[in-house]
């Protein structure tokens, strides 16, 4: 019984205290800053020069806004350090995006020289065989000619056409073709046929 009568002796030490010392003192504080903000005196800017004032105090709030002031410091160095990496970075940005207007340019005019391209292959492939048939046409004619004739003709032409009708005529008839010709000319016809 005397350990119950201890405890609530305790507590209510305790609860005088709170109620008789705690409570009137906060109070009597939180009525003074209303009554002096209502005066209008800044409590706080007069606390902020009473506790520079104060020796041991100042100590505390010079390192703390001393410590504010480092921190903002190198908060501001470190927001112009990404600024500048962030302009670096938009001009590698404009950079790559003109060297892909570049390339996109150069890869249309190569599309349009390809197909250009593939229009002159085709145009020389029809040429080609519209010539294949043309010499395999004249060839024909030089078989059913004379020997004579065709060594008479065959040196008045452009050496290519000439190589070309005598190459595509039988063997038998180029030999036939050749002796007839001057001998000048048919030991040029011999060594272009043998190129």
């Amino acid at each position: 019984m005397d350990s119950k009568v201890s405890a609530g002796k305790i507590y209510s030490k305790f609860q005088w205290f709170l109620f008789v010392i705690v409570i009137p003192i906060l109070f009597t504080i939180t009525l003074a800053l209303v009554l002096l903000t209502i005066a209008g005196v800044n409590v706080f800017e007069y606390s902020k020069v009473i506790t520079q004032n104060t020796p041991i105090v100042s100590s505390y709030v010079s390192s703390d806004e001393h410590a504010i002031v480092e921190n903002r410091e190198s908060v501001e160095l470190q927001i112009s350090s990404l600024e500048g990496t962030i302009q670096e970075k938009e001009e590698q940005i404009a950079e790559l995006e003109k060297n892909l207007v570049e390339k996109e340019t150069e890869i249309n005019s190569l599309q349009e020289e390809l197909l250009f391209l593939e229009e002159e292959l085709l145009v020389k492939e029809e040429e080609q065989k519209t010539y294949g048939k043309t010499i395999a046409e004249i060839s024909k004619m030089y078989e059913t000619m004379s020997p004579k004739n065709a060594a008479v003709i065959i040196p008045k032409l452009d050496n290519e056409e000439a190589l070309s009708i005598l190459s595509a005529l039988k063997t038998e008839t180029v030999s036939k073709i050749l002796e007839k010709m001057d001998p000048e000319d048919a030991a040029k016809y011999t060594q272009l046929l043998t190129e």
